[in-house]
């Protein structure tokens, strides 16, 4: 039983409800033994009568200063003063005179039990079984001396044992069900924190599968589209920088943020191929140095594979996007411009960029051979991993149309802000 409330607080609290709860039971044998003090007839007069009632009220005045204030001197000075009340009634009452044979009688059981149900400081069952057994232990000492001296015979106390008895099976079961609780309480954890260790190992699994298929394919494309001869000393520092990466420790971070310099791009426009002019988008000409930050990527990828590429609608858009985001996101597109180059047949690409109610859409048409979307085999990782899986994980979705000869239109969408 937790209360509703988490374990290490449900733990404190419903031991200090049981530690009220054994206060309030204590108070009142304290209450009705000095109400059946004041209705005896003791031998000794007023006098013995006054004494014991004097001797229960100091006692129930201690106990509520130990409910009060649940301090280890408090909890021992009351031990010791409710010991010595022990003693002293159990001395008045076992006088010859009084006609009282042993121990086991009402008057006495009333202030024993009172002795153990002290609660005590700290919380568990632990400790107040700790407290309650040395209030049961001088109860029994004290109530001995007692009938010691007054002249009686000492016989344990059915009615102070019975409660003891009853205290002790409680707070066992409570701490029994309690330690249940935990154990199950960490098995929970851990399957929680293995829960959390998979898809973390998920995550990794699928940034390494994109960030390799990405790094190989478009340097195999870009390798293919440079034709005979030495490779471009620009392609040839990408490679290097690209291995680089990927045998890293940084290999499972999107690097397509960074900035890409002048040479990145066509002399005239944002994406052309080498010696390629650049494009107009729909809404005039983009200018190579507004367009240097918009999916840096995805146009260098473009680049190398000597695809043209237009860009279309509002590219500062993509200015509502974290950084993370932007540059999954550019790694996607980089993804699609990649396929067109190899697959549609086609020499350019048109990506359109435009915002809507909370999300970033970005459009990769070509009008190229197409294909059959579901006759895609499951071991192509392309479209699944380096474009879907990626946008899926930023809470984006795509979406792809396309039939043999007639192009593909790729839709991917994510929402505003992001890491």
């Amino acid at each position: 039983m937790n209360l509703g409330l988490p374990e290490h607080l449900a733990r404190e609290s419903f031991s200090r409800a049981l530690a009220n709860a054994g206060h309030c039971a204590a108070l009142v044998c304290l209450v009705i033994g000095i109400v059946v003090v004041a209705e005896s007839a003791f031998a000794g007069g007023a006098e013995g009568e006054l004494a014991a009632v004097m001797l229960l009220a100091a006692q129930a005045l201690l106990l509520v200063l130990v409910a009060r204030f649940p301090t280890v001197t408090l909890t021992v000075v009351y031990l010791v003063a409710g010991s010595a009340v022990v003693f002293a009634l159990t001395v008045l009452v076992m006088q010859p005179e009084n006609g009282v044979d042993s121990t086991n009688n009402p008057l006495l059981a009333l202030p024993r039990i009172a002795l153990l149900l002290v609660g005590g400081a700290g919380a568990g069952s632990a400790i107040a079984l700790t407290w309650a057994t040395l209030g049961f232990g001088l109860g029994e000492a004290a109530t001995f001396l007692g009938a010691a001296i007054g002249g009686g015979s000492w016989v344990p106390n059915v009615a102070a044992a019975g409660a003891f008895g009853l205290l002790v099976m409680v707070r066992a079961y409570d701490g029994l069900s309690r330690r249940r609780d935990t154990r199950k309480e960490t098995g929970l954890h851990r399957a929680s924190q293995q829960t959390r260790e998979l898809a973390l190992r998920h995550d990794y699994e699928l940034r390494a599968t994109a960030r390799l298929h990405d790094t190989a394919l478009s340097h195999l494309v870009a390798i293919a589209a440079a034709g005979s001869g030495p490779i471009d000393e620009r392609l040839r520092v990408g490679i290097r920088q690209d291995l680089g990466l990927i045998v890293g420790r940084d290999w499972a971070i999107d690097h397509g943020d960074a900035a890409i310099d002048d040479g990145a791009f066509g002399s005239a426009g944002a994406a052309g191929g080498a010696g390629r002019p650049g494009r107009s988008g729909g809404n005039g000409p983009i200018a190579a140095a507004a367009t240097r930050t918009v999916l840096p990527e995805a146009l260098e990828a473009a680049r190398n594979a000597g695809l043209g590429v237009r860009i279309t609608g509002d590219p500062a858009a993509l200015e509502v996007l974290g950084p993370v985001r932007a540059s999954v996101l550019d790694a996607a597109v980089a993804q699609c411009l990649v396929n067109v180059a190899r697959h549609a047949g086609v020499g350019e690409a048109e990506v359109a960029i435009g915002p809507g109610h909370g999300d970033v859409t970005v459009v990769v048409v070509d009008s190229g051979l197409g294909f059959d979307v579901d006759a895609v085999p499951d071991d192509r990782i392309g479209l699944r991993t380096s474009i879907r899986a990626r946008i899926e994980q930023e809470g984006g979705s795509v979406q792809v149309w396309s039939s043999p000869g007639v192009g593909t239109t790729v839709v991917l969408t994510v929402p505003e802000g992001g890491a």
